[in-house]
């Protein structure tokens, strides 16, 4: 999307990358799994009564469990992250996966989207 469709795009459109970004990621993933064994992606969901919580994709790291969220812009405050970081401490980190270059944010290391295919 070029600069002028992005300032005139309407909120669902905007909604909708959102949404692109994160079965591009999950595609990514069952892509670069093992062939051998049957693609499984996993989420993390927390309904409380004043708020509920999503994380995009869970995936293992030898005996761990790493939180994986995927955004098709640089914002989002990464709550729901934070709380799945907070509530099973054998998480020591989280993934965001975004349009931003490499960086760390606190507990959350951040890459391009095209670096989906490295987990």
């Amino acid at each position: 999307m070029d600069i002028p469709q992005h300032l005139t795009a309407s909120p669902t459109e905007l909604a909708h990358r959102g949404s692109l970004a994160e079965v591009f990621v999950g595609l990514e993933l069952i892509a670069s799994g093992n062939p051998a064994r049957q693609p499984q992606l996993y989420y993390w969901h927390r309904e409380a009564a004043s708020s509920s919580a999503e994380v995009d994709y869970l995936i293992q790291r030898n005996t761990g469990v790493v939180p994986l969220e995927s955004k098709a812009g640089r914002r989002g405050q990464m709550q729901s992250m934070y709380q799945f970081l907070d509530l099973h401490a054998q998480s020591s980190h989280g993934i965001r996966l975004s349009v931003e270059n490499f960086s760390c944010h606190a507990r959350v290391q951040v890459m391009p989207l095209y670096n989906a295919a490295k987990f």
